[in-house]
């Protein structure tokens, strides 16, 4: 797959997207301030949907043109506002033109110039309050991608680009280098890494999403190997563009150019990469988590109490959970057990009903009478949808491990955890405790090489199935 900057593009077009329903809402408005004194007829309002026809057609053809879909701060307001004022006169004046040859009054034309002036005021104040959005988010690290560089002297303006630039959404986790110059200048901000250290056990240890490669010189069998380690857990692997040619067919990762950090990078991943689907998947995550948790907001409140007057105990377990490469959070669930399960987890091991890491039993004589309940009807993972609104979790994706079951993991398993962790995925729809777990990883392996919105939403029906049938162990 041949494809350069697919996320960079995708937002352009969100962008300037955005920026002409803004132009219709500024003609809009204009339009109703001049028509508040007249009888609006049906001509009118026929009037109105053709000109926005034209000005959605003709606005979004000009910032194309100009370049003003581009939300990064590449160059200075002023000349943001010059390129916003270019594109809007150009258009002003091709409304002038056509409206002249229409005959339409001075007041009309009047109405057109007013829409100009609130259209660039509009269009000015989005670009700025975007790139103050993202700048903000991005200082509290908020989406930011985890990355390591592998590197030599001469990437030392493309560190320094990647750590002043915070609107690009990295932040860097360790540098591997044999430079002295580069262990120099950043030891004492960054975890520098010898280049002779090995990679596999590094990716093991440290939260990494991205490992970018920017040495000058081509050592074939060493990136062929970095390429096929960071393959096997799912971080994606960039190398400055070169070696394209030299390396195509010895990888199974899939490969494709793109910028990253406004560099054109060959990129290899072994995770789904369609940019706009993943951030479609994000917002379906967002909106149906907080319409499930106002919808279900009564249930939330029986439960707590059936909880409470069962035991006394808590209401809500947390406990500590693996989630995207590696990053821990506190994942959020009913109680369905005893207070002091934990320390009867150890008698109970004999018991175990689950190949290798994950503990299971179906009669776990530490469920309450509440929790056997809870379980069946799987509505004590509904506290979850507050880690997904959180961005810890997602609706679908592979099951959060605790730590201890990640550290028994083989290697291929690790792979699992290069997606965000979800509420449901296919082993929840298909057997649960009936499945081995091998085939239970291999599961969630199917899932992240074969990932679709489509095939998120036939899970989200199934589980829906599961959860009313109560099928849940």
């Amino acid at each position: 797959m041949n494809m350069l900057h697919e996320r960079e593009y995708a937002i352009q077009k969100i962008s300037i997207i955005i920026q002409v329903l803004l132009t219709m809402g500024c003609y809009t408005l204009i339009w109703w301030l001049d028509s508040s004194s007249e009888l609006i007829t049906v001509d009118h309002v026929s009037e109105l949907k053709n000109n926005l026809v034209v000005i959605a057609l003709l606005w979004f053809l000009l910032l194309d043109q100009f370049g003003l879909g581009d939300v990064s701060r590449k160059s200075s307001y002023a000349n943001q506002f010059k390129a916003n004022f270019k594109a809007i006169s150009i258009g002003m004046g091709v409304l002038f033109a056509v409206n002249v040859i229409s005959n339409l009054s001075v007041e009309k034309l009047l109405v057109i110039s007013y829409f100009g002036i609130l259209n660039l005021v509009a269009l000015t104040f989005f670009k700025y309050f975007f790139l103050t959005l993202m700048r903000f988010l991005r200082r509290r690290g908020y989406g930011m991608r985890q990355a390591m560089m592998i590197v030599d002297e001469e990437a030392i303006d493309y560190i320094e680009e990647t750590i002043h630039r915070k609107d690009w959404g990295y932040n860097i986790r360790a540098i591997m280098t044999s430079s002295k110059l580069v262990k120099e200048k950043y030891q004492d901000r960054y975890n520098v890494i010898p280049k002779r250290s090995n990679l596999k056990a590094i990716l093991d240890r440290e939260t990494i999403d991205e490992v970018m490669y920017c040495n000058s010189d081509y050592n074939h069998d060493e990136i062929t190997r970095f390429i096929s380690e960071c393959n096997e857990v799912g971080v994606s692997f960039h190398h400055y563009t070169g070696v394209i040619s030299k390396l195509r067919g010895k990888r199974s990762a899939k490969t494709i150019v793109s910028l990253v950090n406004q560099k054109p990078f060959v990129s290899y991943m072994s995770t789904p990469n369609d940019y706009i689907a993943l951030k479609l998947k994000n917002v379906f995550d967002f909106f149906f988590s907080l319409f499930v948790i106002i919808l279900s907001s009564p249930i939330y409140l029986v439960l707590a109490i059936a909880i409470k007057l069962g035991d006394g105990g808590p209401v809500f377990f947390k406990q500590e959970r693996v989630g995207l490469n590696g990053r821990r959070f506190g994942c959020y669930k009913f109680r369905t057990m005893v207070v002091n399960a934990e320390a009867l987890k150890a008698s109970l091991m004999g018991q175990n009903e689950q190949e290798g890491p994950v503990f299971k039993i179906t009669s776990d004589p530490r469920v309450t009478r509440v929790g056997h309940f809870l379980r069946k009807t799987s509505l004590d993972e509904l506290p979850q949808f507050i880690n997904v609104l959180r961005g810890e979790m997602s609706i679908v994706g592979p099951r959060p491990p605790i730590p201890a079951e990640v550290e028994k993991y083989k290697r291929w398993q690790v792979r699992r955890l290069s997606m965000k962790p979800g509420i449901t995925c296919i082993w929840q729809v298909s057997g649960r405790n009936d499945i081995k777990f091998e085939e239970w990883m291999k599961l969630d392996m199917q899932y992240i090489d074969n990932w679709s919105l489509t095939k998120d939403l036939v899970l989200v029906f199934k589980t829906v199935k599961v959860v009313f049938l109560g099928t849940g162990k």
